[in-house]
């Protein structure tokens, strides 16, 4: 039997050697082996001769920007994976955690990788370039063209994808208005942008991205004024980062603070006689807290009370920056509740008082036209449709391939799924080898914003990720969450770049089923099962509780998923086993608190990964790159004859994540929050009426 050494998370191989030392033995045998002149993968059958061995692998760093790493080599036994990773690099390192700072490029405090920033700086295009993009914007398609000194109007509202969208597609994309934002900062028709912020339903990872475009966007020297009727915390955040901030008379301001709340079924469920049967591996797996508990545990309390405080925390801390005032002003502000709009221009929280239509005559003013003409503006939409070729933005030669990966992960696509709908990872892992095999990309970023799933799924794509981190740089960059089997996605890749408020980690599986039988009672349903083999009916029968062998056997197998997620992240991020046990558990880290425990290497957004893959690329930082996005937008029939996105029904969006959480899932899951459940691969029992329901569903 053979053991297998990965080392899918080591980029360049060929700046590395590796010693293989057989401990244990009479004579220490040693293996200096050069990578460029081997495979991705080493096998050595030494079982056979050495029963009683352990293989240890030591990477030995040559570069600064690369880690080092001592870990054991994963045995394909089972007996093997309950082995403690290897003795540590050095004697400087402890069987703890050690927890370290960062610093203001969101870089590890004491880390020898010096990642470059990837702040944005603008620079005038003057020259040839200028008569050039002139020459462009004169040739343009009609869709391209844009009227001379207008204002370019987006109204931020309601969820955000981290997907590309068709120009049939409804809702707002996250690429489309970072690009929009960057577009305008060159373009030399675009006067200033006016910005209209409504209820928000994106995460704290997306609204840091948007944010800072918008002062990134500022540092053109063009105006940016921002205007809302609705605010709260999230919106506010964007908001203050405007040069102007306008809100009407009767606007609506709950600055009153952050909450975070959990709800349980678990009284509902014993009145109905529903019984969930849960396995949770991690004491902070909050997952399945909803099906089984009746309150929040000690341990949930602790996680989301730290997440509360960091997203607080942050939000206190960059508000008092922007508006020029101290955080405990901020704060004693926040605690007296204050909802008139006049003590809000009182206190320099927003500009002036005005209406929309006021606000759209101080910009005709400030641009210098009539009042009876009309303001020149040119929508998100429209806009989204200009090209950065035009504005001569398009990049150099050398090309990086992004990669999205947003959703929930499952294997396979059910069959009334829409193109956009989570990730499947048969598809993703096509997009991984079509990067990998071509020569044309010089890096590859994965952008993950995915609170997990299917686990096989995710380790599939970890293992393709890992294959091709082994043939070229790959940066993982995570969005509002990269947790549980985002964050195994994640892992695989060289260098993790997250958000400050990126919920990461949830290192854990929870699986389970439902025991029935009261309900079926009460009901007056029966249900009898003729089975072969001891464990035929391990989640075939649900009328019934699990035997104490089936409970052992379903346990053992949860436990074993677990060792393996916890394992291969030890494997990943350089640490004993001990070491990410303590990080592991299931819990959920903000973005910077993983960053300090070694979770993730930095803090930033997409333009810090594209700087991070050019510096491992090996291309100068100041030398343009071009993008290519792997994932680009198909517009669906429904999108096409209607132009209102994937969606023909109106179904309530909460109302549709709860019933695919109620349905069964294929396989253990490694999701960081949701109702799960667990059949067995191939089975034949699931309800075929709930089947067709969640494939329905998650197809709107």
């Amino acid at each position: 039997m053979s053991k297998l050494l990965c080392t899918s998370h080591l980029n360049p191989l060929g700046r590395r050697r590796f010693s293989a030392i057989l401990s244990k033995s009479p004579v220490p045998i040693q293996l200096s082996l050069s990578p460029s002149r081997f495979p991705f993968e080493f096998h050595f059958s030494l079982r056979n001769h050495f029963p009683n061995r352990q293989i240890h692998l030591r990477f030995l760093r040559n570069s600064v920007h690369q880690r080092g790493l001592s870990v054991r080599a994963l045995e394909s036994s089972s007996e093997t994976k309950d082995e403690e990773v290897s003795k540590k690099e050095d004697e400087s390192s402890s069987s703890e955690t050690e927890t370290r700072s960062v610093d203001v490029n969101g870089s590890l405090v004491g880390s020898n990788d010096d990642y470059p920033s990837g702040d944005f700086e603008f620079k005038e295009i003057n020259g040839w370039m200028s008569f050039v993009v002139k020459l462009r914007m004169l040739f343009a398609f009609p869709w391209e063209r844009v009227r001379k000194g207008s204002v370019l109007s987006m109204k931020l509202r309601g969820q955000i994808s981290e997907q590309l969208k068709s120009r049939f597609s409804s809702g707002l994309s996250l690429p489309q208005i970072c690009e929009n934002f960057s577009k305008a900062a060159y373009d030399p028709r675009i006067s200033g942008v006016y910005l209209q912020i409504e209820p928000l339903s994106c995460g704290w990872g997306k609204v840091e991205e948007i944010r800072r475009h918008i002062l990134n966007f500022r540092k053109s020297g063009k105006f940016i004024v921002g205007y809302f009727s609705v605010c709260g915390e999230k919106e506010y955040y964007l908001g203050c980062a405007c040069e102007e901030l306008y809100a009407p008379p009767s606007a609506y301001f709950a600055l009153y603070g952050l909450t975070v709340q959990a709800s349980f079924l678990g009284g509902v469920l014993e009145k109905v006689g529903i019984e969930p049967q849960v396995q949770r591996i991690g004491k902070y797996k909050s997952a399945g807290d909803q099906l089984m508990r009746k309150n929040m545990s000690k341990e949930n309390c602790e996680m989301l009370t730290a997440l509360l405080d960091s997203i607080y925390g942050n939000w206190l801390d960059k508000v008092s920056s922007t508006k020029g005032k101290r955080r405990e002003e901020i704060e004693n502000f926040i605690d007296e509740g204050v909802y008139q709009i006049e003590r809000l221009k009182e206190g320099g929280w927003i500009t002036n008082i005005h209406y929309d239509d006021e606000v759209i005559s101080m910009l005709k003013e400030r641009l210098g036209l009539k009042k009876e003409k009309n303001l020149p503006m040119v929508d998100y939409r429209k806009y989204s449709r200009v090209r950065n070729w035009t504005l001569g933005l398009s990049g150099g030669k050398d090309q990086i391939a992004v990669i999205r990966a947003s959703g929930s992960i499952s294997r396979v696509r059910g069959p009334f799924s829409v193109s956009n709908s989570g990730i499947i990872s048969e598809q993703f892992i096509e997009k991984i080898r079509s990067v990998r095999e071509s020569k044309r990309y010089k890096a590859a970023i994965i952008r993950i914003d995915s609170p997990g799933g299917d686990a096989l799924a995710s380790d599939l794509m970890w293992r393709e990720i890992g294959l091709l981190a082994a043939s070229k740089p790959v940066v993982a960059s995570m969005s509002d969450v990269a947790a549980s089997g985002g964050y195994y996605m994640a892992m695989a890749a060289g260098t993790i770049v997250a958000e400050n408020l990126t919920l990461t980690g949830s290192i854990g599986v929870v699986t389970g089923k439902f025991n029935l039988g009261e309900l079926y009672e009460r009901i007056g349903f029966n249900k009898e099962i003729i089975s072969r083999g001891k464990y035929a009916e391990l989640t075939a029968a649900e009328q019934r509780p699990f035997r104490p062998d089936e409970a052992e056997l379903f346990a053992k197998s949860a436990q074993n998923a677990y060792k393996q997620f916890r394992d291969k992240a030890a494997l990943s991020r350089s640490m004993t086993v001990d070491q990410m046990e303590e990080v592991a558990q299931g819990r959920v880290w903000a973005g910077k608190d993983a960053a300090s425990r070694g979770l993730v290497d930095a803090i930033g957004g997409l333009s810090r990964a594209v700087a991070i893959a050019k510096q491992k690329a090996n291309i100068p930082q100041d030398k343009q790159v071009k993008l290519v996005e792997m994932s680009r937008p198909s517009p669906t029939v429904p999108e096409i004859l209607t132009g209102i996105g994937s969606s023909l029904v109106g179904v309530d969006r909460t109302l549709k994540e709860l019933l695919q959480d109620l349905t069964f899932s294929d396989g253990v899951q490694a999701r960081m929050d949701g109702i799960l459940f667990q059949r067995l691969e191939g089975a034949s029992f699931a309800n075929p009426i709930f089947t067709l329901i969640k494939d329905y569903l998650s197809s709107l």
